[in-house]
């Protein structure tokens, strides 16, 4: 794939049309970085939002799944708030109502 994209910008842009490249936006696959340098030599890389977020968010389940594995009480109070209420912690803060009272399924409260 990677002899495809280079191909396809080495016959279409020349090199002084390349060098004028001030960036290149990405996600995390290392392949890319590889050749981007070599293909725009001024460019600077950008690693796209959605690709970082989406990385942040995998390490947090990753972390809450972990902890949920140490819990070993499945009944504990701390185990149940981080299994049921998941979506909770994704949440933009923004989003959350504060001063709306919400009832905690198997917390009981």
């Amino acid at each position: 794939m990677s002899k495809n994209i280079c191909a396809y910008f080495e016959n279409r842009y020349s090199l002084e049309e390349r060098s004028a490249v001030k960036s290149v936006v990405i996600d995390l696959n290392a392949n890319y970085q590889l050749f981007i340098k070599r293909l725009f030599p001024h460019a600077k890389i950008i690693i796209d939002r959605f690709h970082v977020v989406q990385l942040i968010n995998r390490a947090f389940d990753q972390l809450r799944v972990k902890i949920l594995k140490q819990q070993g009480d499945k009944h504990s109070r701390i185990y149940k708030a981080l299994k049921i209420n998941w979506r909770l912690f994704h949440k933009d803060t923004e989003k959350i109502n504060r001063s709306k009272t919400q009832y905690f399924r198997g917390l009981n409260e």
